[in-house]
């Protein structure tokens, strides 16, 4: 008989299948910026936000939240970010050391959540963060429109200058350029929320581990004096029955 594996029933679950749809759409976001084709990327991109926040409360109000479906959730998003600024620095839109700036703040926070999982404990996600994560993406979707509004190299950009002060274009920049650093930093301040409830929560998880590995060598230790005592009560009832 076939086995069913839950893995598959959760992944054809409805808010999963968004994630993923999620997914793709951000691929498809990122194409058409490198592409040339800003206003595009910032419309597709705008839907992939949208999916990002329709899927967690369609999950949370028909009771279909998962376990895969968080892992998803944070591949999405790490990869929305991941792509999108990096697509940034490649078209001199952003310095690279936005680039770093947020991944190295997201790897360590992904290395505290893994490390905490192995222990056993959780580090709960901050209203701030949440904010963070909406400044960033209202960040990305400006950062396309700074491109077509102050790059020679855009297809439209006789129309642009055209019909469009150069201070809109200043202001899109800084606008996008402030957003990111603000959300960057705010992320900066969540993660030192983390690491403090991460530091908190190791001593507790270490010892509890230590006390679950001490526990069978106790009972092994017990078993084997019993072992050593069963066959002298043995050796006593015989000398009994002798006299």
């Amino acid at each position: 008989m076939r086995q069913n594996h839950q893995f598959f029933t959760d992944i054809a679950n409805f808010p999963n299948k968004l994630c993923i749809f999620r997914l793709i759409v951000i691929l498809i976001s990122v194409t058409c910026f490198l592409c040339g084709l800003p206003v595009t990327a910032s419309i597709i991109g705008l839907i992939a936000g949208l999916t990002d926040k329709w899927d967690g409360i369609y999950a949370r109000k028909h009771n279909m939240c998962t376990e895969l479906g968080a892992l998803l959730d944070q591949i999405s998003d790490l990869l929305f970010n991941f792509f999108v600024i990096s697509a940034a620095v490649y078209m001199g839109v952003w310095p690279i050391w936005v680039l770093f700036l947020w991944g190295f703040r997201d790897l360590s926070v992904l290395c505290m959540r893994t490390s905490a999982g192995q222990l056993g404990f959780s580090i709960p996600s901050s209203f701030l963060g949440k904010v963070a994560t909406f400044e960033m993406f209202c960040a990305l979707f400006f950062m396309p429109l700074d491109w077509a509004l102050n790059n020679d190299k855009y297809m439209y950009a006789d129309f642009v200058q055209a019909h469009f002060h150069p201070y809109i274009g200043i202001g899109m920049h800084w606008l996008a350029f402030l957003g990111i650093l603000v959300g960057i930093g705010m992320q900066y301040v969540t993660a030192a929320k983390y690491a403090r409830t991460y530091v908190n929560k190791y001593d507790e998880a270490v010892k509890n581990k230590a006390c679950q590995a001490d526990a069978p060598k106790e009972g092994a230790s017990a078993k084997t004096e019993n072992e050593h005592a069963l066959p002298e009560q043995a050796q006593g009832n015989s000398t009994s029955d002798n006299l």
